[in-house]
């Protein structure tokens, strides 16, 4: 059974076998024609259509199947096969922030001796889509990961690939012996892109293990760093529309991207892994 309860009374929702997940107070809801439910109420939603739009979902789609972030996805795999400590051969793992469902196939499918079941959530229904069509093996939903409609005490491991934070909610839904493990940019992370960009690279300066509060500790933080090479304008305009630099992009630089047909970029990943005390 899955661990997701109603986002109205909180009791948990299980399939009624024709098309819906119902809870015990008979609030429904329909599983798309793409194999996703919807468990955002409207009143939890700040506009008519949050998160990603389509054309950023379709983006980052075309670019990640590309195998650019291969590297990512091989280390969050060794991070959780060898530092993790389990007490089962079979865990529950919640993507939170799932995007189009590339991070929790990529990286957290097919893993060494260990089983793992794969939820994910994003609050964008269009990412959410792209996700459960492609990916039929996990289970995603629509949900803000402030207010997660997941049971408390029912995941092993949260993965958070560059999506918003929530210590206390993530902290619920962990077991006790649960791990989070986010990642973040690296100071030189997309470096020659923001150069295209603006006049200078800033350095980022993000400090994760700041901002997860209490009851999660440290436990480590691992750094991986490579270069893509781009060959193609379009997949850089698809790159672009993945980072924040897409919404401050002004008309010169816009045409320094669409012209630029070869550039070496850096990708810097922070992974850090907490746990709770």
């Amino acid at each position: 059974m899955l661990p997701i309860i109603c986002p109205h009374c909180n009791e948990p929702l299980s399939f009624n076998n024709e098309r819906s997940y119902v809870c015990k107070n008979n609030h429904n809801f329909d599983l798309s024609k793409g194999g996703y439910i919807n468990l955002l109420p409207v009143n939890k939603k700040k506009s008519k259509s949050p998160g990603d739009n389509d054309m950023m979902v379709k983006a980052r789609r075309d670019f990640l199947e590309q195998g650019f972030y291969d590297p990512l996805m091989k280390e969050i795999k060794s991070v959780i096969e060898n530092e993790l400590i389990v007490d089962s051969k079979e865990i529950t793992i919640l993507d939170s922030g799932c995007g189009e469902g590339y991070y929790s196939e990529n990286a957290l499918s097919n893993l060494k001796e260990i089983k793992s079941n794969i939820i994910g959530t994003d609050i964008s229904k269009y990412a959410v889509k792209y996700a459960a069509k492609k990916y039929k093996n996990n289970f995603y939903f629509v949900s803000s990961i402030y207010n997660l409609p997941v049971k408390t005490d029912s995941i092993d491991l949260i993965l958070s690939v560059f999506s918003p934070n929530d210590s206390k909610e993530f902290s619920r839904v962990l077991n006790a012996n649960g791990y989070l493990m986010i990642v973040s940019p690296g100071e030189n992370h997309m470096k020659q892109l923001a150069e295209l960009i603006y006049d200078s690279f800033r350095p980022h300066e993000y400090n994760i293990i700041e901002k997860i509060e209490e009851p999660f500790s440290h436990a480590s933080t691992h750094r991986k760093t490579f270069k893509i090479e781009i060959n193609d304008s379009v997949m850089l305009q698809n790159l672009l529309k993945m980072t924040p630099y897409y919404w401050n992009t002004s008309i010169e630089a816009q045409a320094k991207i669409e012209n630029c047909n070869a550039i070496s970029i850096t990708c810097d990943f922070s992974i850090t892994v907490f746990k709770i005390v």
